[in-house]
């Protein structure tokens, strides 16, 4: 029966892929349909907890969106760019690591993608350099941010299981510092990629033709920031370090219970986001109705959908099989470990999403018994969603490389991001294996 459910469950996972979009979530019901009426699988609970920290994460950072707080940041990184045009290479993606870190989201880096392309060009340095390496550590940040989609999955999973060492403070002690190290692995990598402006036909043949744009002489009109940008961004910030600092000083957590039980770090999460959103409308008296309009909202709702139908899925194919894996597959990856990494950027591959690939694989990790630093490490893994160019990040940033340097090759996967990826990720993991040892 493990095979014919694994099977099962592939088949939907290849089946919501190749649709995509929300079908992917969908078709987790139609998995659920053959499992529970036609295989009689007892049901395992939605992911009750993930879903809700998910809801509530995703209503403060579209708040702050529409009280103007992601443009004010995307202002500062600009500044901090223009500043130093000669290290564009290695600074774009540090800035646009921190940004993804402070928000939640990857997708900021869309705002950062003009900006990165325009002064690599006036400094004359080959703009697939940054943007390819900048594409990879905003994602590479997800994993690192303590309220993006795929973090709240991984505590949430790992809060339910024998993993009582893995909570928010220990897990950021392993992950920043590694995935940081895998971004600057990852600028290195690309600094002298390709060939020189100067050298490279594509770009000198736009120029000739009159494609590339005179930045020099482009009048920009700023837009002044308001205080109600600026206090968003203030109050988003002060929750996170308030859950970051619950994480790491339980004395501080209230206890709930006679028997001294303190308040689950999963529900602290859910509370000080939906109190930030609610302190962002109050002070700044934004209609609250545009909330729903940010495209913030948009993306992280997708996110929670596909916890809901794809992970049900998942988790009731583990349920069902936990003695199976246990017993035949926990002495395997036990002994080989970077199976069960290798396994998870695969996934990460396939899927081009953190939070599924979260939802697919952690909990097979847990299942499987493997050590702290071995599940959090693969989980790292899980940003691997330009190994296969497809996703919306690595197609939009070949749109905004006006010198035409950021492509796909013929072969698809001889593409800008291959090597600053595998460098990230292998730089990252490693990296997370390592410290995680100390730290777990």
């Amino acid at each position: 029966m493990f095979w014919i459910e694994l099977i099962i469950v592939l088949a939907i996972i290849f089946l919501g892929v190749r649709k995509g979009g929300t079908f992917l979530a969908m078709a987790g019901g139609i998995g659920m349909l053959i499992m529970t009426f036609i295989l009689h699988v007892k049901p395992s609970d939605p992911p009750i907890t993930v879903i809700l920290i998910m809801i509530a994460v995703i209503c403060a950072a579209a708040t702050m969106q529409a009280c103007g707080g992601l443009d004010f940041l995307v202002k500062i990184a600009e500044k901090i760019l223009r500043k130093n045009p000669k290290l564009i290479t290695i600074l774009a993606p540090i800035v646009s690591y921190i940004f993804t870190f402070m928000c939640g989201t990857g997708h900021i880096v869309y705002s950062l993608l003009p900006v990165i392309n325009e002064i690599a060009i006036d400094t004359g340095v080959r703009p697939e350099r940054p943007i390819s390496a900048s594409i990879v550590s905003s994602q590479q940040a997800i994993t690192a941010c303590p309220i993006s989609a795929a973090t709240v999955g991984i505590l949430a999973f790992m809060a339910e299981s024998p993993y009582t060492q893995v909570n928010i403070f220990t897990l950021l002690l392993v992950c920043i510092p590694a995935t940081l190290i895998g971004t600057v692995a990852a600028a290195l990598a690309v600094i002298k990629k390709g060939k020189e402006l100067e050298d490279d036909p594509e770009f000198q043949a736009r120029v000739a033709s009159g494609q590339i744009e005179d930045f020099t002489k482009k009048h920009i009109e700023e837009k002044k920031t308001t205080k109600e940008a600026k206090l968003s961004v203030a109050i988003f910030l002060t929750a996170m370090v308030g859950i970051v600092l619950l994480g790491a000083v339980k004395q501080l957590v209230p206890v709930i219970d006679d028997d001294g039980t303190k308040l689950p770090l999963t529900t602290v999460i859910e509370i000080f986001m939906l109190v930030a959103a609610a302190v962002m409308i109050l002070l700044t008296k934004l209609d609250s109705n545009k909330v729903l309009d940010q495209p913030v909202f948009r993306t992280g709702m997708f996110a929670v959908v596909l916890a809901f139908g794809l992970c049900w899925l998942v988790n009731t194919f583990i349920g069902d099989q936990a003695s199976f894996i246990t017993d035949n597959m926990s002495s395997l990856t036990n002994q080989y470990p970077w199976i069960y990494i290798v396994a998870v950027f695969i996934v990460g591959a396939i899927t081009t999403s953190q939070s599924s690939t979260t939802m697919i694989m952690v909990p097979i990790g847990i299942a499987l018994g493997l050590p702290a630093n071995i599940i959090v490490a693969g989980w790292i893994a899980c940003s691997s969603n330009y190994f296969i160019p497809a996703s919306g990040q690595c197609v939009a940033a070949i749109a905004f490389d006006s010198a035409g340097t950021t492509r796909i090759g013929k072969f698809v996967l001889n593409h800008s991001y291959m090597i600053p990826g595998l460098v990230c990720t292998s730089v990252s993991v490693v990296a997370a294996v390592l410290i995680g040892a100390v730290i777990f």
